[in-house]
């Protein structure tokens, strides 16, 4: 699972781009929850997108 597999996959679900790290998060914790994603899966994607952000902080990353 990389950034851009779970944008895809966000936009798939939503029919919208997500406009934060924040909704990206969100969409995954709630995939985790609905049995969508694995323990695994859902960790290396929390720490992909916890590493998107703080390679930025303080301020938006581009997602």
């Amino acid at each position: 699972m990389n950034l851009q597999s779970i944008k895809t996959a966000f936009f798939e679900a939503k029919h919208f781009e997500p406009k934060s790290l924040s909704e990206l998060l969100n969409f995954i914790k709630t995939m985790y929850i609905n049995g969508e994603l694995s323990i695994s899966e859902y960790r290396t994607a929390v720490m992909l997108l916890e590493t998107s952000e703080t390679s930025n902080p303080g301020h938006e990353v581009k997602i």
